[in-house]
């Protein structure tokens, strides 16, 4: 049976409330036991679609004493003054155990490019920290030159895409073969045999294990790695070891 360790959870009420999910560490934990997720790396609802240093700090207080559950702060520029400076962040990171961190730029949410004339900054400091960071992306809209151009500026940055579905290969795949430090999150990506091309292609330690959970079902999520016809020890890495190699290279 395998460990799932999940890199996408939130917590916390949306703005839209969605039937038969979850808000709290209560409700999470239910449906981690019921799907056989062992961990997850959490982030809150609250800094994505309120006040992001609220969230990140609210997400804090809701897991202390949750050993198996791990805070992941969302991040966006410094420079209009809403968020703090890169050599700050990490501090405060550092300070809280926070050891990985996750981005919406997109319309919908933090609405920013990832251009190097905003992000040069925040994501050399992420880069010389390793600590990875999960873009998620609109998968209609995805802008691959900034993508490319990011991975070229920062070779030794752990990106991992999120929120990537069918459709994207012919753009994903000249992505994972140029830049070796990109990963995929498995959530969405419902692609016909996707999972076991990514492995005959580029590898298994390409690939992460994410549910999306309370929006998007952790049954599917976690069904999508146990069927795959890929060998066991491939299932490994995608549900846990991939993520766990990541984490264990973080050094703040």
């Amino acid at each position: 049976m395998l460990d799932f360790f999940d890199i996408n959870v939130s917590i916390g009420r949306s703005r839209v409330p969605f039937p038969h999910s979850f808000s709290d560490i209560e409700g999470l934990r239910k449906s981690m036991e019921s799907y056989g997720i062992k961990k997850a790396m959490v982030y809150h609802r609250a800094a994505l679609e309120d006040d992001i240093n609220l969230g990140n700090s609210l997400l804090l207080d809701e897991l202390h004493g949750n050993d198996n559950l791990y805070p992941v702060w969302l991040v966006m520029p410094h420079h209009t003054g809403e968020f703090s400076k890169p050599g700050d962040l990490l501090m405060q990171m550092k300070d809280a155990d926070v050891k990985a961190v996750r981005m919406f730029p997109y319309y919908k949410y933090h609405r920013f490019s990832i251009a190097k004339r905003n992000c040069y900054e925040l994501f050399s400091a992420l880069e010389d920290s390793r600590v990875p960071l999960f873009l998620e992306l609109d998968t209609d809209f995805v802008d691959w030159d900034s993508i490319d151009d990011t991975c070229v500026r920062h070779p030794d940055l752990r990106l991992v895409l999120c929120g990537l579905d069918y459709g994207v290969d012919r753009n994903l795949y000249p992505i994972l073969s140029l830049h070796k430090n990109v990963y995929l999150e498995t959530y969405r990506y419902k692609t016909h045999y996707g999972i076991e091309e990514i492995c005959l292609k580029f590898g298994a330690g390409r690939l992460v294990f994410g549910s999306g959970m309370p929006l998007f079902s952790g049954a599917a999520a976690v069904s999508m790695v146990n069927y795959a016809q890929i060998s066991e020890k491939e299932k490994e890495m995608v549900a846990c070891g991939n993520l766990e190699s990541l984490l264990k290279e973080v050094r703040l």
